[in-house]
């Protein structure tokens, strides 16, 4: 049966391990990830070949316009997207499995820009929204086209520590950090949680942007116990805390999703906390580390100007959003009212 029994134990396993040992495969695409987005209905279908997963949808179902419901496989489908058959046979499943009110199914697979992809898919009947809404900027879609990402695959030689990415000046950073005294410690509990979200909200009142309840945080915790998949790092001067960041473990990389820091002098602590999490992905044998999104790759951009001192080869620009219709009527009114704005 292509929809996952969440009663079956045995399923469920079988799922959860395609999913984290894929290189395709995102925490977001975990079944636990339902459990952080509480309100939402969550729905896994895959497909198998001689009795083995070879590609899997995890959709979650919230509410969308008008009385409808809106399908979300955030960052996925978990599959090579070069097989487009395998895709429409995918889809096909996720069709017959979601409920009669969803106006729309949307992918957002983590796989670089292709035109030629993007015209198999548009070709295959399905809605691309990539550089055609790039004025947009970064909130064009829900997640950011543009990421700054490590890639330790593309390195002629794997490095051991950070200090063999980046160029001499912020060596200097994280050489400083460490003889003013910054330390920094990773976990999963409840401490950790308090100061990093001292420090997130403290940072994110600072700058002026809206930022996540603590519940958010806690049910993300609950989600993930224990530091296999997800750690919270902070650094801290005697005792101090002065920066934060959570970092999440799945398929082939280590994502850099949260951050925090303090209205104090930093010592370079946030380079602290990179070097750390960097580190774990090169321990845990990563291809990637990903630092997430940024706006555009300016020097006006904070996001860029941060992130750039450690990915020297510069963003990766995503595919984007692949859209899967079932009320076009509906679906026409919601994004002429969205592009149009």
């Amino acid at each position: 049966m292509p929809v996952l029994d969440q009663t079956n134990k045995q399923a469920v396993q079988a799922y959860q391990t395609f999913v984290n040992t894929s290189p395709f495969g995102q925490i977001t695409q975990n079944i636990a990830w339902q459990a952080v987005k509480e309100n939402w209905e969550g729905l896994y279908v895959y497909v198998e070949e001689a009795g083995r997963i070879i590609a899997a949808a995890s959709i979650l179902i919230g509410q969308g316009p008008e009385g409808s419901r809106f399908a979300y496989c955030t960052k996925g489908p978990v599959m090579d997207m070069q097989d487009i058959s395998l895709f429409n046979q995918l889809v096909t499943e996720c069709k017959k499995a979601l409920p009669e009110d969803v106006y729309l199914l949307k992918f957002d697979p983590e796989i670089k820009y292709d035109e030629e992809l993007i015209q198999s898919l548009t070709d295959a009947g399905y809605v691309i929204l990539s550089r055609n809404i790039e004025a947009l900027g970064m909130h064009g879609t829900i997640q950011p086209r543009l990421n700054m990402v490590i890639h330790f695959d593309k390195c002629e030689t794997r490095p051991t520590s950070l200090h063999d990415l980046v160029p001499s000046k912020i060596k200097n950073k994280l050489k400083k950090a460490v003889k003013d005294g910054v330390e920094v410690t990773y976990g999963n509990g409840v401490e950790e949680l308090e100061a990093f979200y001292t420090s997130y909200e403290t940072m994110s009142k600072r700058h002026g942007i809206s930022y996540r309840p603590k519940v958010y945080f806690e049910q993300m915790q609950k989600a993930f116990p224990g530091t296999e998949q997800m750690r919270i790092y902070l650094a801290k001067k005697d005792g101090e805390l002065l920066s934060t960041g959570v970092a999440f473990k799945a398929g082939d990389k280590i994502w850099y999703m949260y951050a925090g820091s303090m209205d104090t002098l930093l010592y370079n602590a946030p380079y602290a906390v990179q070097e750390a999490m960097v580190q774990w992905a090169i321990d845990a044998n990563c291809a990637r580390y990903d630092m997430g999104g940024i706006e555009a790759e300016s020097t006006e951009d904070g996001l860029y100007t941060f992130k750039r001192n450690f990915v020297r080869e510069g963003a990766v620009e995503y595919l984007g959003e692949i859209d899967v219709v079932l009320d076009q009527k509906l679906y026409d009114k919601v994004y002429q009212e969205k592009y149009n704005q």
